[in-house]
């Protein structure tokens, strides 16, 4: 096989964590008196970051860290309420798997909810997970995910990233790594094509993609 390694993003990638999202955004945006925002609203804020994702929801309005405080006390408490598995990524892991190929996740999500949620979902199977951490450079910054490359021994032509958004395409851009875009997440397939030509439409044709190898 060509990659020795796979490397995930979470949200909108792996884990529909869309619903959960949305309802902790609206309780903070609601303690503050703001206007609520809808899912597809969410969709389109996600990708950097809890703060940018409430910056863009309050549209600035509001002190945001109060409704980051407010955010992460309703998400602590309902973070995987709602949140399911993508249907057929657990395959792709299972295929992984079978070939011998590593496979972990790095997301702009909160760590500490990131190791949470894929333990509960996927237990024992990921090599390592890795989210938003204070001092550590957040995707689209590449710095982080070529440290976690070297540290495997591995060269850039053996790693893949598969994500959902621009973000992820801007990572892989600068890492210089090869990337497949999912278009089951929270980014339109047009969005998406205007960036990159790399994009499938289900977890099966991830399988499909590793197996040309």
């Amino acid at each position: 096989m060509k990659y020795k390694l796979v490397i995930f993003d979470l949200d909108g990638t792996i884990l529909n964590t869309i619903g959960d999202l949305w309802s902790s955004c609206n309780y903070a945006l609601e303690i503050k008196g703001l206007p609520s925002v809808t899912i597809e609203q969410v969709k389109s804020y996600i990708g950097n970051g809890i703060k940018n994702l409430m910056q863009l929801a309050s549209k600035n309005r509001g002190n945001v860290e109060e409704l980051l405080d407010d955010f992460k006390f309703h998400y602590q408490k309902n973070y995987n309420a709602l949140t399911k598995p993508y249907d057929g990524i657990e395959d792709v892991f299972a295929f992984c798997k079978e070939k011998g190929i590593f496979i972990g996740v790095l997301t702009n999500k909160v760590e500490e909810i990131a190791r949470k949620l894929v333990e509960e979902h996927f237990p024992k199977i990921m090599t390592f997970v890795y989210g938003e951490v204070t001092g550590r450079p957040r995707k689209p910054d590449p710095t982080f995910l070529l440290k976690l490359i070297s540290a495997y021994g591995l060269s850039k032509d053996e790693v893949l990233y598969i994500g959902d958004s621009e973000v992820d395409i801007k990572t892989c851009k600068q890492a210089k790594i090869d990337g497949l875009f999912v278009s089951y997440g929270y980014r339109k397939k047009e969005e998406l094509l205007k960036e990159t030509s790399w994009v499938v439409d289900h977890p099966k044709e991830i399988i499909q993609y590793l197996g040309e190898d």
